[in-house]
């Protein structure tokens, strides 16, 4: 009668640790695209900075040229 209770508990345990691995895969997942997004965005913004910094050098050329 023990072995069974053990078995069961047993089972119990291992259905409980499934679940929470699949769950843990899920949230993996969801963080994986998360990651995807900011280096998304981190492309992003870098391309617009270096757009910024063409822009303010041609800017500065041209206020040079008229300051001549």
């Amino acid at each position: 009668m023990i072995w069974v209770i053990s078995v069961v508990l047993a089972l119990a345990g291992l259905i409980l640790l499934a679940v929470s691995a699949l769950r843990l895969r899920g949230g993996l997942a969801a963080l994986r695209t998360g990651l995807d997004r900011v280096q998304e965005r981190a492309a992003q913004a870098q391309e617009l900075q270096e757009r910024l910094n063409a822009t303010l050098a041609e800017a500065q050329r041209a206020a040079a040229r008229t300051a001549k």
